[in-house]
């Protein structure tokens, strides 16, 4: 998440507050804080580009990990479960939840190898 204040790029959620945050959290707008500027501002917790994949509807990690069906409670996890939607776990929130969306895989980037340091001393013969 990006500030629109200062483009700072360390954001994090904050903690609804009043009526008008849960409000506005029913159209799927989020209460983000910047860590440089302090400045509050709404947003939507996953671009539009990659709304139509699955990403936790708490914290909008698109990081989730498939899990059994099981392992999820609810009031109609039994519903979900018998329609045969796969469920996920997001790691930082913990939370556990269905979705129809398609999961993105997301590989890791490669790494470069790192420099290796030279040292003053001279190779062994």
């Amino acid at each position: 998440m990006i500030c629109p204040h200062c483009f700072n790029e360390e954001c994090r959620r904050s903690h609804r507050r009043g009526a008008r945050d849960f409000l506005l959290g029913l159209t799927g707008l989020r209460p983000w804080r910047c860590r440089e500027c302090s400045t509050r501002f709404f947003a939507w917790s996953v671009p539009n580009s990659l709304v139509q994949y699955a990403h936790c509807p708490r914290c909008g990690n698109l990081d989730v990990k498939r899990i059994s069906r099981e392992y999820v409670t609810g009031p109609f996890a039994w519903f979900f479960r018998k329609l045969g939607l796969p469920a996920y776990r997001c790691a930082p929130c913990r939370n556990k939840f269905f979705t129809i969306r398609r999961h993105l895989r997301i590989v890791p980037a490669p790494q470069s190898p790192a420099p290796e340091a030279e040292s003053s001393a001279a190779p062994p013969r």
